[in-house]
């Protein structure tokens, strides 16, 4: 008989990002708000330049840390434009985020250490911690507070064991984008109990409505780690391109991890992302402009509905919808829009319990096709409809 696996996945939870995303690729003619996979195409300026790249031969190994260009830019761009000061020992190419926040936790974590993790939460967070043998540990952000976190429910959390504070803003999925006085919290705690912050700057450019995106490892450089990736920033998700900057012997720690894991990152990523980021304003503002349309439309349409109701928009690229007026909990209510709309959202149940009662809707189609959805949200209708305005 063949041993089981790790203990870890014997009896996985729901994945219901993951069906999801199977459902998508399955159904034809459904209006997909489900996956945060930007619409448009990849600047052709970046195709462009990748293209020629590896016809000149650019297709090999780059050094294992990455390709000194490509981390000379994304160093002299956070610190151009972010007011940073990181040098070529405070960052490494990775692939994604995702890596870069699996490298981090791989070099913070020891068996038992706690990391406190924002509710709602991006799902694969929780995951990554336990496969290194942490322990999540869950604060919940209420949408009254436009789920911002707030200071002392962080703090009643904290123990002998915490060791990092996971902050992502602005937020997936609920679109906060968080106050200069909640980081300044959170960095307060840190420095209080000695943690670790590892910031998800995933959707920094996606900011509207006069907010602001501020830099969490400006207010506390000594103990951030900062987890980026270009693939929302460019459109250019399928490159699996991102970074990870930080103190120097947590760099050197991750790149001792990553040796049997990925070695490097993609060579041609890597020039994809050098271009981007040295043409950052001709690039992304496009991107960053069409989203804030999108996103301030979908949030004033709904916000009619009798059942539903959102939170102010203010960055990334979903809305987060308050669908408890419907009557129905969250995956009742997908399935519902499902059948009765042919449109396609993530329960808000994906991203941890403090989702209950929301749908994370994703921006990622046209105006045209986003219409289409408003129409096919006014045309449900619920026996048991709540008052929730």
């Amino acid at each position: 008989m063949v041993k089981p696996v790790a203990k870890l996945f014997r009896d996985p939870a729901k994945n219901i990002m993951a069906e999801i995303g199977k459902t998508a690729a399955l159904m034809k003619n459904v209006i997909d708000l489900s996956i945060g996979d930007p619409d448009m195409d990849t600047p052709r300026p970046i195709v462009n330049a990748t293209t020629q790249a590896m016809l000149e031969g650019n297709t090999h190994y780059t050094a294992s840390d990455g390709d000194p260009r490509y981390l000379q830019t994304i160093v002299n761009f956070h610190n151009q434009h972010f007011g940073s000061n990181y040098g070529l020992d405070n960052v490494r190419a990775t692939v994604g985020a995702s890596h870069a926040t699996d490298l981090a936790f791989g070099a913070l974590l020891d068996p038992e250490d706690e990391v406190i993790i924002f509710e709602p939460y991006f799902a694969p967070y929780k995951v990554q911690v336990e496969q290194f043998h942490g322990k999540p540990v869950f604060v919940t952000c209420k949408a009254e507070n436009n789920f911002q976190p707030q200071k002392e429910d962080i703090e009643a959390t904290i123990t002998a064991k915490t060791k990092v504070i996971l902050v992502n803003s602005p937020n997936n999925p609920t679109g906060a984008v968080y106050d200069q006085q909640v980081l300044q919290d959170i960095v307060t705690l840190a420095e209080k109990y000695d943690l670790y912050l590892i910031a998800d700057e995933v959707y920094w450019p996606y900011v509207f409505n006069e907010r602001t995106f501020i830099p969490l490892e400006n207010l506390a450089p000594k103990r951030t780690i900062v987890t980026g990736s270009l693939s929302k920033v460019f459109a250019m998700t399928g490159f699996r391109i991102g970074y990870m900057l930080a103190p120097k012997e947590l760099i050197t720690a991750a790149g001792l991890l990553n040796e049997g894991v990925t070695y490097t990152a993609p060579s041609m990523a890597q020039v994809a992302g050098t271009y981007g980021l040295q043409n950052v304003h001709e690039l992304a503002v496009p991107l960053q402009d069409e989203f804030g349309k999108r996103l301030i439309y979908l949030s004033k349409e709904l916000n009619k509905l009798s059942w539903a109701k959102t939170i102010p928009v203010a960055g990334s690229i979903y809305l987060f919808l308050d669908i408890t007026g419907s009557g129905m909990d969250d995956i009742e209510f997908s399935d519902y829009l499902l059948e009765q709309a042919g449109i396609l959202v993530i329960p808000g149940q994906a991203f941890g319990q403090g989702g209950r009662g929301f749908v994370r809707i994703a921006a990622t189609q046209n105006m045209e096709t986003l219409k289409k959805a408003v129409v096919g949200f006014n045309a449900l209708s619920f026996a048991d409809q709540q008052t929730v305005k």
